[in-house]
């Protein structure tokens, strides 16, 4: 499996590689250790970078005499001036096995977040037969740069039991940020709604229950 920056993508590592070096673990730092070649992009008279070990190659190494013995994401520092010569391998995630270097898998570390709630509302029939009550979230990825996905669900029996608003008459834009809920096409009677928010390489997460009522 190849070094980095010659075959592999930074995306492929984990993003808490920077981290060994004492180097914020995100995008950036990540793509700066997977573009480092050269001595002193991170410590005087050092050169770092790093690359990943099937369960095959750990053990061919092995048998080679050589120091890596476990499959996964490896660091590897190699010294200069009064250390020239010297090679620090450092297992940054340990697995039981590796299949092969996949050069199109990412595999990022997110989280997601809600940075706002979605509130409670009414739509009122006297008001008109066509008012429309909206509930909107705003959610972020840690790092950023995530694409959110969101998907709205409602609730009749107080968060007892959840269904999908797609495809439901009454709800619109139940994929965005914003669900719009017309009170014309439901009973009147109270709901509840929440929002799910998902991406690649994260896990969804659930915002809080708003309350929708719909009044004559």
């Amino acid at each position: 499996m190849a070094l980095w920056a010659n075959t592999d993508d930074a995306a492929n590592s984990t993003i808490f590689a920077a981290a060994q070096v004492n180097k914020a673990p995100d995008t950036t730092e990540r793509s700066a250790l997977f573009g480092n070649t050269t001595a002193d992009a991170y410590f005087t008279g050092v050169t770092i970078g790093q690359f990943g070990v099937s369960e095959d190659e750990a053990i061919a190494g092995r048998a080679e005499g050589k120091k890596v013995t476990h499959s996964g994401w490896v660091l590897e520092t190699v010294g200069s001036g009064g250390r020239a010569g010297r090679v620090q391998r450092e297992v940054l995630v340990a697995m039981n096995t590796i299949g092969s270097d996949a050069e199109d898998a990412s595999f990022p570390d997110l989280a997601l977040l809600f940075t706002t709630q979605p509130v409670d509302a009414v739509a009122n029939l006297d008001k008109s037969a066509s008012d429309t009550a909206t509930f909107t979230v705003a959610a972020v990825s840690a790092p950023t740069g995530a694409s959110i996905s969101y998907l709205w669900q409602y609730s009749t029996d107080d968060g007892g039991t959840w269904a999908t608003t797609v495809a439901v008459a009454g709800f619109s834009n139940q994929t965005t940020a914003t669900l719009g809920v017309a009170a014309a096409t439901l009973p009147l009677e109270t709901y509840r709604v929440r929002c799910v928010i998902s991406a690649t390489g994260a896990d969804s997460v659930t915002s809080a229950a708003a309350i929708f009522t719909v009044v004559a």
